[in-house]
């Protein structure tokens, strides 16, 4: 039995009213995700999402990790930034449990991404990051989070993946662990670095748009203490590519790091980092593909792993001059 299959629709049901002040549940669909398990909850009084970790590693969330990123969301809140806003529970409180999954409902936004966003709208987000990464400097979470995302953690997660990935059917294999090995050996970052609370994932499709304004902000459940480079790193990687991942938009960048700047301005350190920070973004999630496919044995996600690190690293130091001249001026 796999974790898809714990939660029977009258399980579910019995759960949300046991905890909850619904309403009649009107209707509940699975939400295909990566990893987590995630609901639609459609009920008399609303619509809702209810997101429960894997009771397996690498996605498998303690109690406190989960609270630490209510904390975040609750925070944010205050600070009128666009968040799904958390629902208490009857008993007041916000964790929900089930066996070994823990998670949280929150409230629904039926808004939707944009894959192909236009200048104005990259120049949003980017305000929109550096004002996160400017209110979140000081803030500190009441809960520990042990799962992290860095150089560091990658690494240690690369002796672990590479035996999975070698005891994989794809041909290649031994290739990718060669080149990737390679690449994270030579990857480094100053302990000097600006940090804080940092989303780890902010992809286009955890940006929601209403009428060319940004509504919601997803998926926190990968945000941790780290580097801000990190988090404009990953960013980068995901509203930078273009063209189904094809190509390298060197004008989207300096769109969005001239926007992230107006909010909060980069140091000379990150500004030396940068372009490191978005290799390496470009490293972590080819792993995290890699890994993926080979255990579920998945050729679109292996294939996208190998894309990632033979394709969108070379195009990215063909890029590298005009990146860093960029951020010299």
């Amino acid at each position: 039995m796999n974790d898809s299959s714990i939660i029977t629709k009258k399980i579910f049901r019995k759960l949300l009213a046991d905890n909850y002040d619904l309403g009649k549940i009107l209707k509940i669909e699975f939400l295909k995700t990566s990893g987590n398990f995630s609901y639609i909850v459609s009920s008399e009084k609303g619509k809702y999402i209810l997101r429960l970790s894997s009771s397996k590693e690498p996605r498998k969330r303690s109690k406190d990790e989960i609270l630490a990123e209510v904390d975040l969301l609750q925070f944010l809140i205050k600070k009128d930034f666009p968040v799904l806003k958390p629902v208490l529970k009857i008993n007041g409180e916000v964790l929900l449990s089930y066996k070994n999954q823990n998670g949280y409902l929150r409230h629904f936004c039926g808004a939707d991404f944009i894959l192909n966003p236009n200048s104005r709208q990259i120049k949003k987000f980017g305000e929109l990051l550096g004002k996160f990464h400017k209110a979140v400097k000081n803030f500190k979470t009441r809960h520990k989070r042990s799962h992290r995302w860095g150089l560091e953690e990658t690494r240690k997660n690369f002796i672990f993946a590479k035996r999975i990935i070698l005891k994989s059917k794809f041909s290649d294999k031994k290739k990718f662990i060669y080149e990737l090995a390679g690449e994270l050996r030579n990857l480094s970052f100053s302990k000097n670095l600006p940090k804080g609370m940092i989303h780890e994932d902010l992809g286009k499709r955890h940006i929601l748009w209403q009428k060319n304004r940004i509504c919601a902000i997803l998926d926190f459940d990968r945000s941790y203490e780290g580097y801000f480079i990190l988090d404009l790193g990953q960013a980068a990687r995901g509203w930078c590519f273009v063209k189904d991942w094809r190509e390298w938009s060197q004008k989207n960048f300096e769109i969005l790091v001239r926007a992230y700047q107006a909010q909060r301005r980069l140091n000379k350190i990150e500004r030396q980092c940068l372009f490191n920070a978005i290799k390496f973004a470009l490293l972590e999630r080819s792993l995290s593909f890699a890994l993926r496919g080979a255990e579920l044995n998945k050729k679109d996600d292996w294939d996208f792993a190998n894309y990632s690190i033979f394709n969108l690293v070379g195009q990215l130091e063909n890029n590298k001059e005009k990146i860093n001249t960029f951020l010299k001026t």
